[in-house]
Order: C-alpha cells, then sequence, then structure tokens
C-alpha cells in the first residue's frame, strides 16, 4: 500500500495579478513541496485569500476528495484538500 502523498506549506501565501478577459484578477498561492514515494516537487498551493491561508507545516494531501467529473472525464480540482498530519487517519 502506498504512502499518501504529503505535502509542505514552506511558506506564507502571496499574491499575483494575472489577466483575465474581463480585466485583471489576483490569486493567492503558498509555496510547498509536495511528496510522494516516487517523486518530490516544488508547487504552489492555491488558497482563497491571505486570510485563509494554510498554516506552515506538514499535510497530507486528500486526492480522493479533489477527483472532480468534467465532460472529458475524472480531472483533480484547482484547490488541494489538505489535512494537517496529526489529524490525518
Amino acid at each position: 500500500m502506498q504512502k499518501p502523498a504529503k505535502v509542505t506549506i514552506k511558506g506564507a501565501a502571496e499574491s499575483r495579478s494575472i489577466p483575465t478577459k474581463n480585466g485583471p484578477k489576483t490569486v493567492y498561492e503558498q509555496p510547498a513541496q509536495l511528496e510522494t514515494e516516487g517523486m518530490r516537487m516544488q508547487l504552489g498551493v492555491s488558497v482563497d485569500s491571505l486570510e485563509a491561508q494554510h498554516s506552515l507545516g506538514e499535510y497530507l494531501w486528500d486526492v480522493f476528495a479533489d477527483i472532480v467529473p468534467t465532460p472529458y472525464g475524472p480531472e483533480l480540482s484547482r484547490r488541494m484538500t489538505l489535512v494537517p498530519v496529526g489529524v490525518a487517519k
């Protein structure tokens, strides 16, 4: 049985502006590291606002909670469902 994917939040959320057809939109991301048995990579975890950011530390990614149906088949949602390591079952 594989271990669940671990996400380590490494810093505070930062905002940036992206262009959209309706004008600029502000998005927020926190620097993080994703680690599985087969890989380790740096990524940005999307959050709704600076107030909604995750605390620094380790989380388990509930991948199954993030699977969404689309017309083209199952895909992962943009937001990651993170469970603090001490709370995970």
